[in-house]
């Protein structure tokens, strides 16, 4: 019963600091300033309703500090029974691994996603400072050039429409955008459907597989900084959908893979408005991620970062 109702909104986390779940929490978590985790695939159950996305998705926790997402993703995660993916309960707690150090790591980071290019100064700029915070607290940390991830993105478009007419929203309360992508669902077929997983599934295999030397990758969260609310409302929907697939370029591969993440806070932009990292663990490994977030964190705490101009309590 913990685990359902944790999952089902926002609960009150150790010291009086509010936690709360969302989907694709690090996107909200980064453009908000927050820690948040996309756990494993199979890690979080998605009972009592179906999870309709193939994988791709995951609910995971939000916070202000590591040790409160760790807290929330153990109350969050376990098996329940007719669930098509899980994995076992962690031994210990996850939250024990925010106070635990992470031990030398060796670290791949990188600020381009090939074929969508390099993220922008102020992105670029915020990884490639932790890279080297992480290479002072005495981890082995190189730099790594991703492998085209280009194939990702029609297979990627064709599943969002598919879901979009599973949902059943009427037509009216969507957006522009999702007006346009449910019209071309009309003409979806099975077949391309099914390609279109097999594709997220081959591709997927190369991720793990190019992860795999590297206890972690650092990479931006999105390949530019946050959007401000309206900006980008004025365009046509094919534009609309061209902007977002590069903005969030650094993400859709570790759906795929099913692997855990983690986004830290790293400041703000000069617009004041927050940015941040992710990094992304082998699968079934937040512990890792855990760890070496708390590292970071307790190395530059960011709690008490306020942007420039706002109003003090």
């Amino acid at each position: 019963a913990g685990r359902r109702a944790a999952a089902s909104g926002p609960v009150a986390s150790p010291g009086s600091r509010t936690s709360s779940t969302e989907r694709c929490r690090r996107g909200p978590a980064a453009c908000c300033g927050l820690v948040g985790i996309k756990p494993s695939r199979g890690r979080i159950s998605f009972a009592p309703v179906g999870e309709r996305l193939n994988g791709l998705a995951a609910s995971g926790p939000i916070a202000r500090t590591v040790a409160d997402a760790a807290a929330l993703l153990d109350v969050m995660a376990g098996y329940i029974p007719g669930d098509p993916y899980w994995l076992p309960d962690p031994d210990p707690a996850f939250v024990v691994y925010s106070q635990r150090p992470p031990g030398v790591l060796r670290i791949g980071f990188s600020t381009t996603i090939p074929p969508m290019g390099r993220a922008i100064a102020e992105s670029a700029d915020v990884v490639t400072q932790t890279a080297q915070r992480l290479d002072s607290l005495g981890h082995q940390v190189e730099a790594v050039t991703l492998p085209d991830l280009g194939d990702l993105v029609e297979p990627f478009t064709i599943l969002w429409r598919s879901v979009l007419a599973e949902t059943k929203v009427p037509w009216v309360v969507l957006d522009k955008m999702n007006r346009w992508l449910l019209l071309r669902t009309w003409f979806l077929r099975a077949g391309q459907y099914l390609r279109a997983v097999t594709q997220v599934q081959r591709t997927a295999r190369r991720v793990v597989e190019f992860c795999q030397p590297y206890d972690v990758l650092l990479l931006p969260v999105y390949l530019h900084p946050t959007i401000a609310v309206g900006e980008w409302a004025n365009l046509s929907s094919p534009e609309t959908l061209k902007r977002v697939i590069h903005w969030v370029a650094p993400c859709p591969p570790f759906n795929a893979s099913g692997q855990p993440v983690i986004t830290v806070p790293t400041g703000f932009d000069t617009r004041g408005l927050p940015v941040g990292v992710q990094l992304v663990g082998r699968p079934g490994d937040e512990a890792t991620l855990i760890s070496l977030a708390a590292q970071l964190e307790q190395a530059h705490p960011w709690i008490h970062h306020r942007p420039q101009g706002l109003l003090q309590a």
